[in-house]
């Protein structure tokens, strides 16, 4: 409203400022010299009649006569083309006005309304101090955010939108509302392999690194809608070694293995994960521990994940060649809010590790947020 009122303060303003002088017509100008003229034309009367008197009275003669009347007419004719002039010229004077009007009025009329349709008038302001301070991809990242969460709470079935904003939590290390986001998508457009497997993972985040029951029956359904998900099968086969299957482990990695390209970005993670299966070193909780997470209360299981968390890194303090249990003890670190020691934990990892697995670990825990430079390993 105030916006409004602003812009159509200045617009009278203008209008006044070009209005004021073309209202000003030289009215008295024109009334002196309407009544100039008609004194000349009465003189010039008055001169005819008394040279008619005289001509009568023999006092001019006749050829002298006519002189003296041609020349008074003339000028008396003069004296009538200047009123004509005079009323042409006040005639242009109001079709210029008249078009200083139209031109006035019509002019801001039509920028109002291509405004109203093109203009984004209703956008709320956003404070000066918070788009100075604010770093330009977090602000805009939070906006677009806060702008879903918003269309959502009043379109809570807009299918896509809860799909769209799943992948976002999980950049934002926020799996808990991915996976409430990412249910939200399966029940709304029907589940797929994709979807699943999103599910799943976002779960799998929440549990601190662990395939709950949840999980495991989020990656099942999307290996049966898709047998050739690579997600939902790395998964099930990470499971599987976390129950202390270590052939089964074994087997699926080696399947998954072979259908994964050389050049594949996640084939080194695959390997990795086949080496610790088939060397009998499998970190991670027993059949017991996962299947009791499933039904412990939130309280309960987030003391079972530090346990889990401790004993990971004492095994990784013993053997430090294990690019896979860095990652997962950062991203548990991460899920606990404990990022200092994710920091401290990333930086022991790029100390210890040879490459390709170093550059691998350094992309893994960029993608969860830590960069390099904070851990000192540039």
């Amino acid at each position: 409203m105030v916006f409004w009122f602003f812009v159509i303060t200045l617009m009278a303003s203008a209008i006044l400022a070009i209005l004021f002088p073309l209202a000003r017509s030289p009215e008295a100008g024109l009334e002196s010299d309407s009544a100039g003229q008609q004194h000349d034309r009465e003189v010039y009367l008055d001169q005819l009649a008394e040279l008619q008197r005289e001509r009568d009275e023999g006092r001019i003669a006749g050829e002298e006569a006519e002189a003296a009347r041609a020349e008074i007419a003339r000028r008396l004719i003069g004296t009538q083309s200047d009123g004509e002039k005079a009323g042409q010229s006040g005639n242009s004077r109001l079709r210029t006005r008249f078009a200083a009007l139209v031109a006035l009025a019509f002019i801001p009329l039509g920028t109002l309304v291509i405004y109203s349709q093109n203009g984004s008038p209703h956008l709320p302001p956003q404070p000066l101090a918070a788009r100075v301070t604010a770093p330009a991809a977090d602000q805009d990242i939070r906006l677009l955010v806060a702008r879903a969460e918003k269309h959502l709470a009043d379109n809570p079935n807009d299918g896509n939108g809860w799909e769209v904003l799943g992948p976002v939590y999980m950049r934002m290390e926020r799996p808990g509302e991915a996976a409430r986001a990412f249910g939200n998508a399966i029940r709304l457009l029907g589940p797929t392999s994709e979807r699943q497997a999103n599910l799943g993972e976002a779960i799998l985040a929440s549990a601190g690194g662990i395939v709950t029951q949840e999980a495991r029956q989020a990656f099942e359904r999307a290996s049966e809608l898709d047998a050739r998900n690579v997600k939902a099968r790395f998964y099930l086969a990470i499971a599987q070694e976390q129950d202390g299957d270590l052939a089964a482990a074994t087997d699926s990695f080696r399947k998954l293995l072979a259908d994964t390209p050389v050049d594949a970005p996640w084939r080194s993670f695959v390997e990795q994960a086949l080496a610790r299966a088939d060397g009998g070193n499998a970190p991670g909780p027993t059949r017991e521990q996962v299947a009791a997470a499933g039904d412990m209360s939130d309280e309960d299981r987030q003391a079972m994940i530090e346990t889990m968390v401790a004993g990971l890194a004492e095994k990784l303090e013993d053997n430090p060649a294990d690019p896979q249990g860095w990652v997962r003890l950062v991203r548990a670190y991460l899920v606990l809010e404990r990022r200092d020691d994710a920091i401290r934990a990333a930086g022991e990892a790029l100390k210890s590790l040879e490459e390709p697995e170093r550059k691998d670990v350094r992309m893994a825990f960029e993608t969860m947020g830590i960069t390099a430079e904070e851990t000192g390993n540039q």
